[in-house]
C-alpha cells in the first residue's frame, strides 16, 4: 500500500482507467482517505512520508543504494499497523534485492509476513525481476515458501455465512443447498489455503464468485476458478482482467484472464443463491466497485469502498453528494444490526458506515462554506482545526474549486 507526497487533488484522479494500477489504488488509502492518526504522531507521519518520497525519487533515478536506505527509513518511521506498511516493506525488500543483499530483502519480507497487515503481498516478488539477484538464497526461499503452508482464518458471521481471513483481503463464503458462493478470492498464492478452509465445512467446489473490484488482492484466484465457478463482476473489472496489471512502475503482472468472456457482468442485481443476494454499485475506490448484501443473514460486504480506519468514506468522482445519497438510500432498508465487512478490516456494525457518511457530509459542508466566504484552502484547513484531518479538508476544497460546485446555502 503506497503513500505519495502529492496533495490529494494532485494524487487522486477523478476517474480511473479500467486497469487502475496498484500505485494509484493506494493513493486512496493514503493521499485521500488518510488513516486516522493522533496529533502527537503528526511529526512521525511527515518524516516517513518524506523518506518514502526520497526513496521513490531514488528508484526512478536508478540509485539502488539510496532507494534502499530511504525505504528502510520509511519502514522504521511508519507507525505499527499502518495500512501502507506492507508496501513500504515490499519496496525496502526489493531495493535490498537490487543491491544483492538477500538477508535484508528476506528480512523485510519476513517483517511484512509476520505483521500480517497484507502479508501475501510478498508473493508479488515471484514476478518481480528485482528479486532475481536473491531468488536462490535461503533467506528469500524460506519466506516465499510460507504461502504454501499457510491457513486462512475462518469465522462464522451468520448461518451459512463465513469470513475467510488471511488471503490478502476479506473473503465471504456462503454455504447452502446451491453450493458455495464467494465474495472476492484473495491473492492467488492463497488458493491452496482457500481450498483447505472450504474443506473444513465439506465443500470441494466453488459454484459462484462475485468480485468487488479489480485489484490483485481481491481477484487473484479468478483464473483458477474459471470453468468451475460462475464468475460475476462489474463491467470495468471484467475489462481489467484482460489487461496487464501494474503493481508498481517496475512490476507489471500478466493479465489475469486472456479471455474475459468467461466472466459475466453485473452492476445492480437481486437474485437467490442459498439465500437472497443483493448486488449494487458503490464505485468510488475504483470505477468498478460492487457491494454485496445478504438480507436474510444481515451481512454486507463493501469491498475497499469501506475502510474502518478512516474518519470518512471516500465518495469518489465528480458527484460526491450523489454517491452518498445513493449509498444512504441502499442502507435505509438494512437493519441496524447488519454486519459490515470491508476489504481488510475486522467486521463491524452498519452504524460505523453511517458515522463515516455523517463525517464526510460535515467536512464537505465546511469546504463549501469556506468557498462561499472566500477563504483559501490553507485558511480552511486552519479553521477545521482538529475537527477534520487536513488531507480530507484540502481534498474536498480543491475538488469543489475544480468542479465549480456551488456552496450549500
Amino acid at each position: 500500500m503506497i503513500l505519495h507526497p502529492a496533495t490529494p487533488s494532485q494524487a487522486f484522479p477523478t476517474t480511473y482507467g479500467s486497469a487502475m494500477n496498484f500505485t494509484v489504488r493506494h493513493l486512496v488509502f493514503v493521499a485521500v482517505a488518510i488513516v486516522v492518526c493522533s496529533a502527537p504522531a503528526a511529526g512521525q507521519e511527515t518524516a516517513w512520508r518524506a523518506a518514502y518520497a526520497a526513496g521513490e525519487n531514488a528508484r526512478q533515478a536508478g540509485d539502488h543504494a539510496e532507494y534502499a536506505a530511504q525505504m528502510a527509513a520509511a519502514v522504521a518511521g511508519m507507525p505499527a499497523g499502518h495500512l501502507n506498511r506492507p508496501f513500504a516493506q515490499y519496496q525496502a525488500a526489493r531495493a535490498s534485492a537490487l543491491l544483492g543483499d538477500a538477508a535484508a530483502a528476506g528480512g523485510f519480507l519476513v517483517m511484512a509476513w509476520e505483521e500480517d497487515i497484507e502479508k501475501l503481498m510478498i508473493s508479488i516478488s515471484e514476478f518481480d525481476t528485482a528479486f532475481d539477484n536473491v531468488r536462490e538464497h535461503q533467506a528469500y526461499v524460506e519466506v516465499v515458501a510460507r504461502a504454501e503452508d499457510m491457513d486462512l482464518g475462518m469465522s462464522r458471521l451468520a448461518d451459512g455465512i463465513y469470513l475467510l481471513e488471511g488471503g490478502g483481503s476479506n473473503v465471504l463464503a456462503s454455504f447452502g443447498d446451491d453450493g458455495v458462493l464467494l465474495v472476492d478470492t484473495g491473492y492467488r498464492a492463497a488458493h491452496a489455503a482457500l481450498r483447505r478452509a472450504l474443506s473444513t465445512v465439506g465443500a470441494t467446489t466453488v459454484e459462484f464468485v462475485i468480485l468487488t473490484h479489480p485489484h490483485e488482492d481481491h481477484w487473484g484466484m479468478v483464473a483458477d476458478l474459471v470453468g468451475e465457478a460462475e464468475i460475476w463482476a462489474h463491467p470495468g473489472t471484467r475489462e481489467a482482467m484482460a489487461e496487464p496489471y501494474e503493481f508498481m512502475d517496475d512490476v507489471i503482472l500478466e493479465p489475469r484472464l486472456r479471455e474475459s468472456r468467461s466472466v459475466l457482468e453485473m452492476t445492480e442485481r437481486d437474485f437467490r443463491f442459498n439465500e437472497e443476494v443483493v448486488v449494487f454499485d458503490v464505485s468510488a475506490h475504483t470505477a468498478s466497485d460492487l457491494a454485496v448484501y445478504f438480507p436474510e443473514s444481515g451481512v454486507l460486504h463493501m469491498g475497499d469502498a469501506y475502510l474502518a480506519g478512516n474518519p470518512m468514506i471516500f465518495p469518489g468522482g465528480d458527484d460526491p453528494d450523489g454517491f452518498l445519497d445513493r449509498l444512504e438510500s441502499r442502507l435505509a432498508g438494512m437493519a441496524d444490526g447488519t454486519i459490515l465487512v470491508g476489504g481488510h478490516d475486522p467486521p463491524t456494525r452498519l452504524e460505523a458506515l453511517h458515522t463515516q457518511i455523517r463525517e464526510t457530509r460535515a467536512c464537505m459542508r465546511l469546504a463549501r462554506s469556506s468557498l462561499a466566504e472566500g477563504m483559501t484552502v490553507e485558511e480552511t484547513v486552519e479553521a477545521a482545526g482538529d475537527r477534520f484531518p487536513p488531507q480530507w479538508v484540502s481534498y474536498f476544497y480543491r475538488q469543489f474549486v475544480a468542479a465549480d460546485v456551488p456552496p450549500l446555502p
